[in-house]
Order: C-alpha cells, then structure tokens, then sequence
C-alpha cells in the first residue's frame, strides 16, 4: 500500500516537473533542471536512511553535497578578500611593533596653516572664521579621518592640533 502512495506521488511529482520544466525558458532549464535533481537526490537518500537502508550520516552528507557547489563558490570569492586582510593585519602588526611617531607639538604649527589644514577660508581678524566654524570643520575633518574609521593617528592629531590652535588664536 505505501509502495503504491510513493508511486503515484512519484509520477504526479514527475509530471508536475515536466510541465514547469516546459514553461521555464531555455536559459533557465539547466538551473532548474540541477535543482530538481539535487532535489531528488535529497529524497532519495532520505527515503533510504527511513528504510534503513543508508545510515542516516551518509544520507547527511549526500544531502549537503549540492551546496557544496555554492560554498565552493562563495569561499573563492572571498578567498583574496581574507588573504588582503591578513596580510594587512600582518602589516598592521610589525608596525605596531616600531613605536609610532608622536604627535607634533601644538607651538610648530601657525594660524594660516591651522586654517588651511581645516579648510576654512578668510582672515582670522576679519571676524570671517569663528569658533563655531572651527568647529563644525573639525568635525567634519574628523570623522572621516579619525584612526577608528580609517584614517591614522599623525592626521587625526594635526586636525585636533589645527583646531586647538584656532581656538587658541580666537580666545576661546
């Protein structure tokens, strides 16, 4: 009785794949066709670890074969991505080794420098820059530049100089 149920679904389900198999367009029938064999596969291997017939760790790993093909895919993808990266933390790593160089110190910089470094334009005494435009510069300048976020540590510390500078000149 169940012998003659797996049958009758088995022609249904075959009958049902040739007629979606018919409308799909010819570009698409050799994907589709692999699906719908990976998929019988899959119930194959399933109906004979059921029966006892396959111990149920071969019927896993014949299952997880068709993904194989798409982690295969995947992992050469990313395989020079991982390869970039470790040879950048490797980098990253001999650097951290040699000690990095200090900050400059606040008195090497001048006004017209602090201002060409921020981008600001106009003159100092003019009343054109003020400490909220300095400010709001820095920040610009900062969050794109800062250490945490892809910039490094000597642009991040002449941005934070040229502000104090400004600041310093404007009194605040």
């Amino acid at each position: 009785m169940l012998q003659s149920l797996l049958l009758i679904l088995l022609i249904i389900l075959s009958f049902w794949s040739y007629a979606r198999l018919k409308r799909v367009p010819p570009e698409e029938r050799r994907r589709l066709i692999y699906k719908f064999g990976a998929g019988a596969l899959v119930l194959l291997l399933l109906l004979l670890a059921a029966t006892g017939r396959l111990h149920w760790l071969y019927a896993l790993i014949g299952a997880l074969l068709p993904f194989v093909r798409g982690i295969l895919g995947m992992a050469m993808q990313l395989l020079p991505l991982w390869l970039q990266r470790r040879a950048k933390n490797s980098q990253s790593d001999t650097q951290q080794t040699h000690a990095s160089p200090p900050p400059p110190p606040a008195s090497d910089m001048s006004v017209q420098e602090a201002i060409n470094i921020l981008g600001l334009s106009g003159d100092l005494n003019s009343g054109e820059i003020t400490a909220e435009s300095v400010t709001k510069a820095h920040k610009r300048l900062i969050q794109k530049l800062h250490p945490d976020r892809g910039g490094n540590d000597y642009l991040a510390a002449k941005i934070n100089q040229a502000r104090d500078v400004l600041l310093k000149a404007l009194g605040k």
